[in-house]
């Protein structure tokens, strides 16, 4: 009856050992960056954070933070200029006031030094983080209606996109 027992609480100890070693070789090693298309971001910042009334993103860095999707369809990134309406509270914090603050800021899908961390509310249960968030800028210091956002971003997001032109080969 011993020796019956050894052998499955051999078999227990080695498979036991075996995962051990493959999670602690998976925590050293980095992640793939997340790649996301413009639509993704847009979506997710107007589904995920209420404040955010427009937004409009626009690809950015060079081939590192760039790929393609198969058939070469849509380009891919993992870093992004976003630019926002962000409304405001009321005084006793219930409903959303029109007009809103027109800002942009540096989106990343990956952690990176100098950027914060950015959560959507998903009850109570903790998760990791959706994105990472950097560069804030305030555009207009005075809130802006609805209308005025586009013809706000519109010609900076343009010339960003012809600078930032670049040779994505991802595959």
């Amino acid at each position: 009856m011993l020796r019956s027992m050894r052998v499955p609480g051999a078999v227990l100890l080695l498979c036991g050992f075996g995962l051990l070693v493959a999670a602690s070789g998976g925590a050293v090693t980095k992640p793939p960056p997340k790649f996301w298309s413009a639509a993704r971001c847009e979506r997710v910042m107007l589904t995920q954070h209420p404040s955010v009334s427009q937004v409009l993103c626009v690809g950015s860095g060079g081939p590192a933070r760039c790929r393609w999707t198969s058939g070469h369809r849509v380009r891919l990134y993992s870093e992004f200029t976003v630019f926002t309406r962000v409304l405001r509270r009321n005084r006793t914090g219930e409903v959303w006031v029109e007009p809103g603050f027109v800002r942009s800021f540096t989106l990343a899908t990956r952690a990176r030094p100098g950027f914060g961390p950015i959560f959507h509310l998903h009850g109570d249960l903790p998760r990791p983080a959706d994105f990472f968030m950097g560069h804030v800028r305030v555009l207009r210091k005075r809130p802006v209606a609805a209308a005025q956002f586009n013809p706000i971003v519109a010609p900076i997001a343009a010339r960003l996109m012809q600078e930032r032109i670049t040779s994505c080969t991802g595959a």
